[in-house]
């Protein structure tokens, strides 16, 4: 049967607190320092934020403002949440006086779409709707929606249609709806680290989905990542390290909508059907929000397509894992 809508979660972390309540500690990473770590959820992902700290008091009142922003801004990002700004504006079409981290994001989604030529496309709803109703009513079904029914959909789906301006934002044609799911979770992770590195936080590892570090390990090493194999998720297929950068991957296993897992919630926009150029697509890059985004970006787009993005962003590195089981390596 499909799964439930859920975030992918294709990180594994070596080194952090896992297991551990808010305020758990490992073994010192110096004589004065231990590692403490929140576990909770970030826009339905499993999360962690892994700090070092001389004291447990003083985490925990910093790991509260960082769980405190997290809430703050699923209250404008959640696709789940009515009075969510995103949920708003899918409902009426229109959102007045929007937030500046809602104007923000989808000012930096529309110039990723343009970047990529409309491959990252966060107006891709009406294609999730399509799929999701379709699998609810006719679960064993193996052809899918009808072709008519994708091109309507499909016919939705335009980034360039998201008027943006400080007082309103406004989708264009009724039917439209946003997802910022192949991004948001990469702007939390980067507003979190961010507040962390002004609370004084210089060796942490934030993961609510993707993954960023700030600095390196307490113990003078990066931090180990391990990035799952999209074709079995229990495996590991790389391990990576990560100091002063961002990793994001995309994966359509992540959320599948039949038994076989053909479709699923990774579109291209230009076909509206589940891309198969990739099995999986993990970028680092110093930011996870542009990580996020990029890392979708490539998983949707032809292969062919995967050094021109890198160019076009810089600084950008992609492990990409093809259907055969191949995999490669891009640096720009």
């Amino acid at each position: 049967m499909a799964a439930a809508p859920s975030r992918r979660r294709v990180l594994a972390i070596f080194g952090a607190a896992a297991g551990l309540s808010l305020a758990g500690a490992m073994r010192p990473a110096r004589a004065d320092a231990q590692l403490f770590t929140w576990e909770g959820t970030a826009l339905g992902a499993d999360s962690t934020i892994t700090l070092a700290h001389t004291s447990r008091e003083a985490a925990q009142r910093i790991l509260d403002l960082a769980v405190a922003e997290v809430r703050r801004l699923e209250a404008v990002f959640s696709l789940h949440r009515a009075d969510s700004e995103i949920a708003r504006l899918n409902r009426d079409g229109r959102v007045a006086r929007p937030s500046t981290d809602f104007l923000f994001l989808l000012t930096e989604a529309k110039r990723f779409g343009e970047m990529s030529g409309g491959a990252f496309d966060v107006t891709v709803q009406p294609l999730w709707t399509l799929y999701a109703e379709h699998f609810k009513r006719a679960p064993a079904d193996t052809a899918g929606p009808a072709a008519a029914d994708i091109r309507a959909a499909a016919a939705l789906v335009d980034y360039r249609r998201i008027d943006l301006n400080p007082l309103f934002v406004a989708l264009d044609r009724k039917g439209m709806g946003v997802t910022l799911d192949g991004i948001a979770q990469g702007y939390i992770t980067d507003k979190v680290s961010d507040l962390l590195r002004n609370n004084g936080i210089t060796n942490v590892l934030v993961n609510l989905g993707e993954a960023r570090a700030l600095g390196s390990h307490p113990e003078g090493r990066p931090w180990l990542i391990a990035l799952k194999d999209p074709r079995d998720p229990k495996r590991v297929e790389r391990s990576i390290d990560l100091a002063n950068s961002s990793v994001a991957t995309s994966g359509g296993y992540g959320t599948v909508f039949d038994a076989q897992g053909r479709f699923h919630h990774l579109f291209d926009p230009r076909t509206g059907k589940s891309a198969s150029h990739h099995a999986g697509v993990s970028v680092v890059t110093p930011r996870a929000t542009h990580a996020d985004a990029l890392s979708t970006a490539v998983y949707v787009s032809p292969a062919s397509e995967t050094e021109r993005f890198l160019r076009r962003h810089g600084n950008a590195v992609a492990y990409v894992t093809y259907p055969d089981g191949s995999t490669r390596t891009f640096s720009a």
